[in-house]
Protein backbone atom coordinates (compact mmCIF):
# COMPACT_ATOMS: atom_id res chain seq x y z
CA UNK A 1 0.00 0.00 0.00
CA UNK A 2 1.42 3.43 -0.91
CA UNK A 3 0.18 6.97 -0.65
CA UNK A 4 -1.51 8.41 -3.74
CA UNK A 5 0.69 11.47 -3.55
CA UNK A 6 4.01 12.06 -1.86
CA UNK A 7 3.56 13.23 1.72
CA UNK A 8 5.56 14.87 4.48
CA UNK A 9 4.93 14.09 8.16
CA UNK A 10 6.27 15.57 11.38
CA UNK A 11 5.60 13.73 14.65
CA UNK A 12 6.72 15.18 17.97
CA UNK A 13 6.92 13.30 21.28
CA UNK A 14 5.77 15.54 24.15
CA UNK A 15 7.05 13.91 27.33
CA UNK A 16 8.96 16.37 29.53
CA UNK A 17 10.45 14.48 32.52
CA UNK A 18 8.30 11.39 31.88
CA UNK A 19 10.54 10.61 28.93
CA UNK A 20 13.58 10.24 31.18
CA UNK A 21 11.86 9.00 34.36
CA UNK A 22 14.37 6.16 34.74
CA UNK A 23 17.51 8.28 34.26
CA UNK A 24 16.74 11.51 36.04
CA UNK A 25 19.35 14.08 36.94
CA UNK A 26 19.16 17.61 38.28
CA UNK A 27 20.60 18.82 34.97
CA UNK A 28 17.87 17.05 32.98
CA UNK A 29 15.12 18.45 35.18
CA UNK A 30 16.46 22.00 34.99
CA UNK A 31 16.78 21.81 31.20
CA UNK A 32 13.18 20.64 30.95
CA UNK A 33 11.94 23.50 33.16
CA UNK A 34 14.06 26.13 31.39
CA UNK A 35 13.67 25.01 27.78
CA UNK A 36 10.62 22.85 27.01
CA UNK A 37 7.92 25.52 26.96
CA UNK A 38 10.05 27.97 24.98
CA UNK A 39 10.87 25.32 22.39
CA UNK A 40 7.22 24.31 22.06
CA UNK A 41 6.17 27.95 21.69
CA UNK A 42 8.72 28.49 18.92
CA UNK A 43 7.68 25.28 17.17
CA UNK A 44 4.03 26.30 17.20
CA UNK A 45 4.91 29.73 15.78
CA UNK A 46 6.89 28.15 12.94
CA UNK A 47 4.06 25.74 12.17
CA UNK A 48 1.52 28.57 12.15
CA UNK A 49 3.69 30.73 9.87
CA UNK A 50 4.03 27.87 7.38
CA UNK A 51 0.63 26.19 7.74
CA UNK A 52 2.22 22.94 8.90
CA UNK A 53 -0.04 20.69 11.00
CA UNK A 54 1.89 18.05 12.95
CA UNK A 55 1.17 15.04 15.15
CA UNK A 56 1.90 15.66 18.84
CA UNK A 57 2.32 12.44 20.83
CA UNK A 58 1.32 13.33 24.39
CA UNK A 59 2.15 11.55 27.64
CA UNK A 60 -1.22 11.81 29.39
CA UNK A 61 0.25 12.11 32.90
CA UNK A 62 1.11 15.68 31.89
CA UNK A 63 -2.63 16.38 32.25
CA UNK A 64 -3.03 14.66 35.63
CA UNK A 65 -2.79 17.14 38.51
CA UNK A 66 -2.63 14.22 40.92
CA UNK A 67 0.04 12.21 39.14
CA UNK A 68 2.58 10.52 41.39
CA UNK A 69 5.21 13.24 40.80
CA UNK A 70 3.02 16.19 41.84
CA UNK A 71 4.59 16.22 45.30
CA UNK A 72 7.89 16.99 43.62
CA UNK A 73 9.26 20.53 43.86
CA UNK A 74 9.76 20.53 40.08
CA UNK A 75 6.11 20.15 39.11
CA UNK A 76 6.56 22.02 35.82
CA UNK A 77 8.67 19.11 34.61
CA UNK A 78 5.84 16.63 35.23
CA UNK A 79 2.61 18.57 34.65
CA UNK A 80 2.03 20.69 31.55
CA UNK A 81 -1.62 21.33 30.63
CA UNK A 82 -0.50 24.80 29.53
CA UNK A 83 1.49 23.32 26.65
CA UNK A 84 -1.53 21.29 25.54
CA UNK A 85 -3.69 24.41 25.70
CA UNK A 86 -1.26 26.21 23.42
CA UNK A 87 -1.26 23.35 20.93
CA UNK A 88 -5.05 23.08 20.87
CA UNK A 89 -5.53 26.84 20.60
CA UNK A 90 -2.94 27.45 17.90
CA UNK A 91 -4.03 28.75 14.51
CA UNK A 92 -2.99 25.48 12.87
CA UNK A 93 -5.09 22.41 13.65
CA UNK A 94 -2.71 19.77 14.98
CA UNK A 95 -3.36 16.13 15.85
CA UNK A 96 -3.02 14.84 19.42
CA UNK A 97 -1.89 11.21 19.58
CA UNK A 98 -1.51 9.08 22.69
CA UNK A 99 2.02 8.44 23.94
CA UNK A 100 0.74 6.34 26.89
CA UNK A 101 0.01 7.56 30.41
CA UNK A 102 3.45 7.30 32.06
CA UNK A 103 5.90 6.43 29.26
CA UNK A 104 6.57 2.89 30.42
CA UNK A 105 8.60 0.67 28.12
CA UNK A 106 6.02 -1.67 26.63
CA UNK A 107 8.48 -4.52 26.11
CA UNK A 108 8.94 -4.77 29.91
CA UNK A 109 5.24 -4.55 30.85
CA UNK A 110 2.58 -7.23 31.22
CA UNK A 111 -0.65 -7.02 29.27
CA UNK A 112 -2.47 -6.07 32.47
CA UNK A 113 -0.09 -3.16 33.09
CA UNK A 114 -0.60 -1.92 29.53
CA UNK A 115 -4.38 -2.11 29.82
CA UNK A 116 -4.24 -0.05 33.03
CA UNK A 117 -1.97 2.48 31.32
CA UNK A 118 -4.32 2.79 28.33
CA UNK A 119 -7.34 3.26 30.59
CA UNK A 120 -5.62 6.11 32.44
CA UNK A 121 -4.24 7.79 29.33
CA UNK A 122 -7.60 7.68 27.57
CA UNK A 123 -9.32 9.12 30.65
CA UNK A 124 -7.07 12.18 30.80
CA UNK A 125 -7.01 12.77 27.04
CA UNK A 126 -10.80 12.60 26.96
CA UNK A 127 -10.82 15.24 29.72
CA UNK A 128 -9.62 17.70 27.05
CA UNK A 129 -12.04 16.26 24.45
CA UNK A 130 -9.42 14.15 22.69
CA UNK A 131 -10.38 10.61 21.66
CA UNK A 132 -7.10 9.39 20.18
CA UNK A 133 -6.87 6.77 17.45
CA UNK A 134 -3.12 7.18 16.82
CA UNK A 135 -0.58 5.70 19.22
CA UNK A 136 3.12 6.43 19.56
CA UNK A 137 4.98 3.76 21.54
CA UNK A 138 7.29 4.99 24.31
CA UNK A 139 10.88 4.73 23.04
CA UNK A 140 9.43 3.18 19.90
CA UNK A 141 9.14 -0.25 21.55
CA UNK A 142 6.29 -1.74 19.52
CA UNK A 143 4.58 -4.36 21.70
CA UNK A 144 1.06 -5.43 22.78
CA UNK A 145 -0.56 -4.60 19.44
CA UNK A 146 -3.57 -6.72 20.38
CA UNK A 147 -4.25 -4.34 23.28
CA UNK A 148 -3.87 -1.40 20.91
CA UNK A 149 -6.58 -2.92 18.74
CA UNK A 150 -8.82 -3.52 21.77
CA UNK A 151 -8.69 0.18 22.67
CA UNK A 152 -9.78 1.18 19.14
CA UNK A 153 -6.51 2.65 17.95
CA UNK A 154 -6.17 2.59 14.18
CA UNK A 155 -2.62 3.78 13.53
CA UNK A 156 0.77 3.59 15.20
CA UNK A 157 4.27 4.80 14.50
CA UNK A 158 7.10 2.33 14.08
CA UNK A 159 10.81 2.97 13.90
CA UNK A 160 12.69 3.45 10.65
CA UNK A 161 14.29 0.53 8.84
CA UNK A 162 17.65 2.25 8.29
CA UNK A 163 20.81 0.14 8.17
CA UNK A 164 22.06 1.32 11.57
CA UNK A 165 18.90 -0.01 13.25
CA UNK A 166 19.89 -3.51 12.15
CA UNK A 167 23.31 -2.95 13.73
CA UNK A 168 21.61 -1.68 16.93
CA UNK A 169 19.61 -4.90 17.23
CA UNK A 170 22.86 -6.84 17.06
CA UNK A 171 24.83 -4.59 19.44
CA UNK A 172 23.57 -1.39 21.09
CA UNK A 173 26.99 0.26 21.37
CA UNK A 174 27.82 -0.41 17.73
CA UNK A 175 24.32 0.74 16.83
CA UNK A 176 24.87 4.13 18.49
CA UNK A 177 28.16 4.55 16.62
CA UNK A 178 26.45 3.54 13.39
CA UNK A 179 23.71 6.09 14.01
CA UNK A 180 26.31 8.86 14.28
CA UNK A 181 28.03 7.67 11.10
CA UNK A 182 24.66 7.69 9.36
CA UNK A 183 24.05 11.31 10.40
CA UNK A 184 27.59 12.62 9.84
CA UNK A 185 27.83 11.17 6.34
CA UNK A 186 24.76 12.05 4.26
CA UNK A 187 23.87 8.44 3.48
CA UNK A 188 20.53 8.01 1.72
CA UNK A 189 17.50 8.25 4.00
CA UNK A 190 14.40 6.11 3.46
CA UNK A 191 11.02 7.25 2.35
CA UNK A 192 8.25 5.06 3.74
CA UNK A 193 4.81 3.68 2.99
CA UNK A 194 2.03 2.76 5.41
CA UNK A 195 1.67 -0.94 6.17
CA UNK A 196 -1.31 -2.94 7.39
CA UNK A 197 -0.31 -5.31 10.19
CA UNK A 198 -1.82 -8.63 11.30
CA UNK A 199 -4.39 -6.83 13.49
CA UNK A 200 -5.57 -4.56 10.69
CA UNK A 201 -3.77 -1.57 12.21
CA UNK A 202 -1.94 0.95 10.03
CA UNK A 203 1.79 1.10 10.75
CA UNK A 204 3.67 4.25 9.72
CA UNK A 205 7.46 3.87 9.96
CA UNK A 206 9.68 6.90 10.48
CA UNK A 207 12.32 8.09 8.04
CA UNK A 208 14.69 9.97 10.35
CA UNK A 209 15.12 11.40 13.84
CA UNK A 210 16.06 15.08 14.02
CA UNK A 211 18.98 14.28 16.29
CA UNK A 212 20.03 16.34 19.34
CA UNK A 213 23.18 18.50 19.23
CA UNK A 214 24.85 17.70 22.54
CA UNK A 215 27.85 15.61 23.48
CA UNK A 216 29.41 13.70 20.62
CA UNK A 217 26.35 14.46 18.48
CA UNK A 218 27.77 17.95 17.91
CA UNK A 219 29.86 16.41 15.12
CA UNK A 220 26.64 16.06 13.10
CA UNK A 221 26.40 19.18 10.91
CA UNK A 222 23.30 20.92 9.64
CA UNK A 223 24.73 20.52 6.14
CA UNK A 224 24.76 16.74 6.46
CA UNK A 225 21.33 16.53 8.08
CA UNK A 226 19.73 18.85 5.54
CA UNK A 227 21.20 16.95 2.61
CA UNK A 228 19.91 13.64 4.00
CA UNK A 229 16.45 15.09 4.53
CA UNK A 230 16.34 16.96 1.21
CA UNK A 231 17.32 13.78 -0.62
CA UNK A 232 14.72 11.85 1.40
CA UNK A 233 11.96 14.30 0.42
CA UNK A 234 13.03 14.02 -3.22
CA UNK A 235 12.97 10.22 -2.94
CA UNK A 236 9.45 10.32 -1.46
CA UNK A 237 8.33 12.49 -4.37
CA UNK A 238 9.89 10.17 -6.95
CA UNK A 239 8.19 7.11 -5.37
CA UNK A 240 4.90 8.74 -4.26
CA UNK A 241 5.75 7.75 -0.69
CA UNK A 242 6.03 9.51 2.68
CA UNK A 243 8.96 11.25 4.33
CA UNK A 244 8.48 11.14 8.10
CA UNK A 245 10.60 13.14 10.56
CA UNK A 246 10.23 12.69 14.30
CA UNK A 247 11.77 14.36 17.33
CA UNK A 248 11.22 15.58 20.89
CA UNK A 249 11.25 19.24 21.94
CA UNK A 250 14.27 18.20 24.00
CA UNK A 251 16.16 17.66 20.74
CA UNK A 252 16.24 21.48 20.60
CA UNK A 253 17.63 22.04 24.12
CA UNK A 254 21.24 22.26 22.88
CA UNK A 255 22.42 24.50 20.03
CA UNK A 256 18.83 25.67 19.92
CA UNK A 257 19.29 28.32 17.22
CA UNK A 258 21.07 25.87 14.92
CA UNK A 259 18.32 23.31 15.40
CA UNK A 260 15.62 25.83 14.54
CA UNK A 261 17.64 27.01 11.54
CA UNK A 262 17.73 23.42 10.30
CA UNK A 263 14.01 22.90 10.85
CA UNK A 264 13.17 26.13 9.03
CA UNK A 265 15.38 25.15 6.12
CA UNK A 266 13.65 21.75 5.91
CA UNK A 267 10.23 23.40 5.96
CA UNK A 268 11.31 25.93 3.32
CA UNK A 269 12.33 23.06 1.03
CA UNK A 270 9.08 21.21 1.69
CA UNK A 271 7.12 24.40 0.96
CA UNK A 272 8.95 24.79 -2.35
CA UNK A 273 7.93 21.29 -3.39
CA UNK A 274 4.41 21.74 -2.00
CA UNK A 275 3.96 24.91 -4.08
CA UNK A 276 4.98 22.87 -7.12
CA UNK A 277 2.19 20.40 -6.32
CA UNK A 278 4.61 17.53 -5.73
CA UNK A 279 4.01 16.76 -2.05
CA UNK A 280 1.47 17.40 0.70
CA UNK A 281 1.55 17.62 4.47
CA UNK A 282 -0.18 14.84 6.40
CA UNK A 283 -1.08 13.88 9.95
CA UNK A 284 -0.65 10.31 11.13
CA UNK A 285 -4.40 9.69 11.13
CA UNK A 286 -4.66 10.45 7.41
CA UNK A 287 -3.23 7.18 6.08
CA UNK A 288 -6.16 4.88 6.83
Amino acid sequence: MSTKKASFVLSIDLELAWGVWDKLSSINIQKIIDKERLVCENLLNIFDENEIPVTWAVVAALLDNKNKMMGNLNQKAWYAPDILDNILNSKTKHLIASHSYAHKEFNTCSKEEIIEDFEKSNFFLKSININPDVFIFPRNNVFHLDVLKKFNFKTYRSIDKSWYKKVYKYNKSLGKISNLIDKVIPIKTNSVSPLIDQFGLTEIPTSILLISKNGIRTIVTNFSMFKKIKDGIDLAISKNECFHIWFHPSNFYYQTNKQFDLLKKIIDYFNLKREQGLIEIKLLNQFN
